[in-house]
């Protein structure tokens, strides 16, 4: 696999995760994101995350949907 598919991964695993977490994409995630893989990557990655999941793409929302952190506050 070459770096920039590698790159790719990274970065959609991150954006992923991130709007798992927070429900959104962070901007300092972006930011970080940009000066580590370099803006073209990640704002293709972000744009290809959010068309899928506008789109309709079942596994993309069900992904979004799953939330890994449960919060217990008492």
């Amino acid at each position: 696999m070459d770096n920039e598919a590698e790159a790719d991964l990274a970065c959609e695993d991150a954006i992923i995760s991130d709007k798992q977490r927070f429900g959104r994409v962070r901007t300092s995630m972006m930011k970080h994101l940009r000066s580590q893989y370099g803006e073209d990557i990640a704002n293709r990655v972000l744009a290809r995350i959010n068309k899928r999941a506008s789109t309709g793409s079942s596994e993309m929302k069900e992904s979004l949907s799953n939330v890994k952190l449960e919060y217990d506050f008492q």
